[in-house]
């Protein structure tokens, strides 16, 4: 069994060989749009410039793309995606990846909930839900349009195993908004954006880490297949037992335990790992994931190394 047919048992809620691990077992595939900037002014197609630093990428500190949420028609330029070269995306993306491993393609990391708040700003965003829903109402659903529109197109050209979309809509502490909100303004849009994704003969992987609590049984009942990086505790435990493997979890790792602190020495690191596995995998439909170490330092480095290799190590012995 190779590792991409040994990914999708877990990603269809089954016990495999070994449990998987993201993304060494994977083949990622992201249009080419997403990193697309405007040579004049630094931005993407949102109007939202991006900074980078040892976390990754992230929205520039002060920028605003717009300064009301009734900008957003001048404002956003959407590619079209009939022009996109999705011929030669396909030929670069055929030749680079291992047919060993599972296909997955990244259909967007920010999208109807987070497109809004990287535009204006966490504070103005939110409070365009309460005081604009029906202008607010009216970008999501654009967004969620040109969303349907490019999965159409990556599962024309592309034929990934699973399709990715993600927003993140939970912090640490909990979702950041209500179960009335998300049900009336995010859930009836996600859920077409999962029905475009099986459109396309792929699994609906859903990205949302934090403290997910209300919001993992929203993200099944929209047609998530895979619930990518919610936060371990107690309500993830709670749906774990109570949905059994129709949840798919990738991730598991706890990135606020004791193998995630500064200096954490290895027999930590590495039973942090196992702890993982144990809790959330057992039974299968676990893909394990650390949630992405970030960081260029000495310590995170040493970290990714002992995460990874102890994955790949007790991950083949959990099933035996």
């Amino acid at each position: 069994m190779n590792a991409r047919e040994n990914y999708l048992i877990a990603a269809k809620g089954g016990k495999p060989e070994r449990v998987p691990v993201f993304p060494v077992d994977c083949n990622i595939f992201m249009p080419d749009f997403w990193s697309e900037r405007d040579p004049g002014t630094g931005a993407d197609f949102c109007n939202v410039k991006w900074v980078k630093d040892d976390l990754g990428e992230m929205p520039m500190p002060g920028w605003k793309a717009m300064e009301e949420i009734s900008q957003w028609r001048e404002t956003v330029k959407f590619p079209d995606p009939a022009a996109m070269d999705w011929e030669g995306m396909a030929r670069r993306f055929e030749a680079e990846k291992d047919p060993e491993k599972v296909n997955i393609a990244m259909l967007n990391t920010n999208g109807i909930f987070l497109i809004p708040v990287n535009m204006l700003g966490w504070g103005e965003a939110l409070c365009a839900i309460c005081e604009e829903p029906e202008e607010l109402g009216e970008f999501v659903e654009r967004i969620t349009e040109f969303l349907v529109e490019v999965a159409g197109y990556i599962g024309k050209y592309i034929h990934p195993d699973i399709m990715f979309t993600g927003d993140d809509f939970a912090a640490a502490g909990g979702p950041f908004i209500s179960k009335e909100v998300f049900r009336e303004m995010y859930k009836p849009r996600l859920a077409r954006i999962h029905e475009a994704i099986h459109k396309a003969r792929a699994l609906a992987e859903f990205h949302c880490c934090g403290n997910c609590q209300f919001l993992i049984r929203e993200f099944l009942e929209c047609g998530a297949d895979i619930c990518q990086l919610p936060e371990p505790n107690e309500q993830l435990l709670a749906d774990k037992a109570r949905y059994g493997n129709r949840l798919v979890l990738t991730g598991g790792w706890d990135r606020h335990g004791p193998g995630c602190v500064p200096g954490a020495p290895e027999d930590v690191v590495r039973k942090s790992v196992r702890t993982a596995m144990d809790t959330y995998g057992r039974d299968g439909a676990l893909i394990f994931w650390d949630g992405g170490i970030c960081g260029t330092s000495e310590d995170a480095r040493q970290k990714l190394a002992w995460v990874t290799d102890e994955a790949l190590s007790y991950g083949r012995k959990i099933y035996q």
